[in-house]
This record gives structure tokens, sequence and C-alpha cells, in this order.
């Protein structure tokens, strides 16, 4: 889970001036125990229980009940996105992987750095498709198991969703 293992690198980046926010945006698996949000009151008190679970440091927002910012930035549970204090979106992944996040956190102090030189910075597009462990079927097990059938077919969805066009040209490139 990505709530907790943030939280030292959040500790980390704090002297740089980067602020980590967690947005929680929905029950990402519901389940008996913690069932899809009924009421505004309800998914706040399921947000401040997963801080006291996890110990989260960071500040957390809690999305309204209709998920508008889930909506806005992607429908996966666990997306994470870097933001420039404008707003622009400097980091954009569609799971929160430490290692990716560092480096990508990396090169903005590594860029701000030669700004205050007065070098000149031009940002251009990379996309990326790395990898990250994963036992699928164990993962898969474990959220039918935890959450229900529910719960996976909506993950899946999501990952196609969100992967799309990225997956099917990473699928399809020659490597020379």
């Amino acid at each position: 889970m990505a709530a907790p293992a943030l939280e030292p690198m959040a500790e980390e980046f704090k002297e740089h001036g980067i602020s980590f926010v967690f947005v929680y945006t929905r029950e990402a698996h519901p389940c008996d125990e913690r069932p899809a949000h009924a009421s505004i009151d309800q998914k706040i008190a399921n947000a401040k229980d997963m801080v006291d679970r996890w110990e989260i440091k960071r500040p957390m927002l809690v999305d309204d009940l209709d998920g508008t910012t889930h909506r806005a930035f992607g429908t996966l549970p666990n997306m994470t996105y870097i933001l420039s204090a404008s707003g622009t979106v400097l980091y954009r992944a569609s799971w929160t992987d430490e290692r990716t996040i560092k480096m990508a956190l990396d090169q903005i102090l590594i860029e701000r750095g030669l700004r205050r030189e007065r070098t000149r910075v031009s940002p251009y597009y990379v996309e990326w498709l790395p990898g990250r462990t994963n036992e699928r079927q164990v993962f898969m097990q474990g959220l039918a198991n935890n959450a229900g059938p529910r719960a996976v077919e909506e993950f899946i969805g999501a990952i196609a969703h969100t992967a799309g066009d990225a997956s099917r040209r990473a699928s399809s490139a020659v490597v020379g």
C-alpha cells in the first residue's frame, strides 16, 4: 500500500519545499468492513480511520462523494501526480511506485538548481512504461478475498481505461 510507503519520502523532500498530499478518493476495494461510501460523513470517517491505521502524517484531502477529483485525475485507486505550484502536471503515474517517484523528484530538484543558476531549462515530453514487481495472481486473489468480485472487475476496468494507448504502443514497439 502506498500510504505508509511514502511517509519517509515526504519527510525527506520536505526540506526542499516539496509537499506531499494524500487525496482520499474512494474506498479502493469496498467490502463488508468498509463498504462504498453512502455519505460524505462516512467517507470522512473512513479517511480518518486510514490516517490512524497507517499512521499517515501527510495532509489528507477527501474527494467529494461523487468522486469529482478521482474522475478528473484517473480512476485507478493508487495513482500518483506531481504538480508544480502553478498546477502543471510534472509527473503522472497510474500506480504509486516509490522508485519512479523518487527519480522524478530528484529530476525536479536538479532542474530547480539549474534555474537558480540561470540556466535555461526547457520541458520535453517523455512516455515511459516502467515495470514494477507484481504478483498479479496473488494480488487479484487477495483483492477477491478481501473486497469481492466487484472490486476485481473495477480494478481490471480501470487498468484498461488508464493504461490504454501507452500499453498498446509499448506492446507493439520494436526495440532497436
